[in-house]
């Protein structure tokens, strides 16, 4: 392409994981003829799975089975059918080979940062990272998903790299890998009690090195993990891809039905649910040893109850059987403070004032704005919240989006809290968070003259997105403007399946092939749904539109919308009790289009 040139495409995505490669293919399955161009900043596809992002013992934290595109199967390890799990090379290859299957792959430009987006008459105007080149395209669909940016702490971006040890984000071990076998990096120094620091810290420990493992003592702390199996008989995965969880979980979009009125609707019910709740929080906590009386005691999610529930911090899934023995290794140490400054192999932390020696240092420190290239007016308009600057992404600050001239978000943000506590009282009050001596009562209105700015469930701390369906920006739609859909802002536990189903609605939304309600019930979903996932999971509801055990209330409320049948099992005990799995959708898109032809011919447009 020539240097400066401006290139014109029907539709531009921005990112090739698992949105972005099954948005396109929906895309020229609905309209064969579009000029569709991919952009991703790696130098491969699959987002998180991407190349340069895999390691040895990197494996999800799923069955086989429950993580695949609906008409895909993915093929088993090593061809071994009898094992379940499913590694991060099956995983890359898999999306690589997807990509192939459907020619995707010449559509898309890898190595490319869209640093800069703008509307313009014709749609989008996409400015790229250390180019002049500009990319015009009539619709724009947003597939960056969450783990895009990798965010460090304050220290560790503002170090002279020859004044200090090696410091890397989580997102770069697979990069880093070889660097880390020199058998000289003895100590390595870990940040960070997400997922991505427990699976750090087993590499490292598999790999025969020293690991002091620092955890901030006033963070959200330690994530609740399940085992594989429980009970050593039910794989976890498959008893959380049931109707019956989707009952025992209490979800906005699940609050109708006889099931409901059982377990959701009186104090009986919710008593049950209580209590299957807490046996499956004590099978994990034995699983996990945290009384076996060593450092691992540390690890403990800081919640008085039920945090397998609650995933205040997260949630992750045992997946290797040696995963939890490896931890309880004497060559890992745990310590609850933050680093101050690195200076050499000298760490120094900054509230007991102790030095550690590392040679190494693994930021599993999260993520930052993977929004960044709107700017704040244009992020108002669509819909996203504002994060905070230096040490706290998610301090409170002031949130443009909140000032729609169209809707008084306050208004119904109010009543989106009082419809939850009335519809779900199981999440009515939120459990004790051990670093804080109060419960925090998340009905209670704010009152702007407390001082809560360390109040981790604080409302105003929330990052709102204003996304009908978790993908339509509200005001736009409302003014007829149907040339944005955000994909893959709705974190749950089978993700590729709901990229499919979240990929088809917005691409008919996008096609005007789908109608959507005025701007008072869009933003009665959208408030019902930002004041559910915050009482519901807490701090993780605060930061990302949160949906764990919830994945099928959601695709019965797209397939509604679509008029499809998500009710996909052949009698009502399966229905309930057997797992879901991406093959019961198997042919969904097709069942669409030969509704849509149906509808055409009968209108005389075939």
């Amino acid at each position: 392409m020539e240097s400066g040139r401006v290139e014109r495409v029907d539709a531009a995505i921005i990112g090739a994981g698992w949105y972005g490669l099954v948005a396109a293919r929906t895309y020229l399955r609905l309209q064969p003829e579009t000029n569709i161009l991919i952009l991703d900043s790696d130098n491969s596809v699959g987002g998180v799975w991407s190349k340069d992002r895999l390691y040895p013992n990197l494996v999800a934290q799923v069955k086989l089975g429950h993580f695949n595109y609906s008409d895909t199967p993915m093929p088993p390890n090593g061809g071994n059918a009898k094992d379940p799990r499913v590694t991060g090379e099956m995983i890359h290859n898999y999306m690589h080979k997807y990509a192939q299957d459907h020619d995707l792959l010449r559509r898309i430009r890898f190595n490319t940062f869209v640093e800069k987006a703008t509307q313009s008459a014709s749609g989008w105007r996409l400015t790229l990272r250390d180019s002049d080149h500009v990319i015009e395209a009539r619709k724009l669909l947003v597939a960056t998903g969450v783990t895009s940016i990798p965010y460090l702490p304050p220290f560790a971006e503002s170090l002279d790299d020859d004044a200090s040890i090696p410091i890397i984000h989580s997102r770069d071990l697979g990069a880093s890998f070889e660097a880390l076998e020199d058998k000289a990096i003895e100590k390595v120094v870990v940040v960070g009690a997400a997922k991505s620091a427990y699976d750090a810290v087993y590499l490292l420990l598999k790999m025969g090195k020293q690991v002091t493992w620092v955890i901030r003592a006033d963070g959200a702390g330690p994530l609740a993990i399940l085992p594989f199996k429980v009970l050593n008989i039910w794989n976890t995965i498959a008893v959380a891809s049931t109707r019956l969880m989707t009952h025992l979980s209490p979800s906005i979009l699940n609050t109708h039905g006889p099931l409901y009125r059982l377990l959701q609707g009186n104090p009986a019910g919710r008593w049950c649910v209580g209590r299957f709740w807490d046996f499956l929080d004590y099978v994990s906590g034995v699983h996990a040893g945290y009384r076996d009386g060593d450092h691992v005691a540390m690890l403990k999610p800081e919640i008085d109850r039920q945090s397998v529930f609650w995933a205040h911090s997260g949630l992750g899934v045992v997946t290797l059987p040696d995963f939890w023995p490896t931890l309880h290794s004497s060559a890992v140490r745990v310590v609850r403070d933050e680093i101050q400054t690195i200076t050499g192999r000298d760490v120094r932390l900054r509230h007991s004032g102790a030095t550690l020696q590392a040679d190494y240092a693994v930021m599993c420190t999260g993520w930052g704005d993977h929004f960044a290239m709107f700017d704040d007016r244009l992020r108002a308009r669509i819909g996203l919240p504002t994060y905070g600057k230096g040490s706290d992404l998610y301090a409170v600050v002031d949130q443009p989006v909140e000032h729609s001239p169209l809707v008084d978000w306050a208004k119904y943000d109010a009543a989106a809290d009082r419809v939850v506590d009335e519809k779900l009282p199981f999440l009515a009050a939120a459990p004790t968070l051990q670093q804080h001596t109060h419960t925090h009562t998340q009905s209670k209105p704010h009152d702007d003259d407390d001082d809560d700015e360390d109040d981790p469930l604080d409302p105003r701390r929330q990052k709102k997105w204003r996304l009908y369906r978790r993908a339509v920006p509200v005001e736009m739609a409302a003014r007829g403007d149907r040339s944005l859909a955000v994909l893959g802002q709705i974190h749950t536990i089978q993700t590729p399946l709901l990229a499919e189903v979240q990929s088809l609605w917005a691409i008919l939304y996008l096609l005007g092939e789908v109608e959507v309600p005025d701007a008072s019930a869009m933003a009665t979903e959208v408030a019902l749904w930002n004041a559910w996932t915050r009482k519901r999971y807490l701090n993780q509801g605060q930061k990302f539109p949160y949906s764990l055990y919830d994945f099928l209330p959601y695709i019965d409320s797209i397939f509604g919308d679509l008029g499809l049948v998500s009710h996909r099992k052949s009698n009502m005990v399966a229905e309930l009790l057997s797992p879901y799995k991406a093959e019961d959708f198997n042919g969904f898109v097709d069942e669409y289009l030969e509704k849509r032809n149906a509808r055409r011919a009968s209108d005389g447009k075939v």
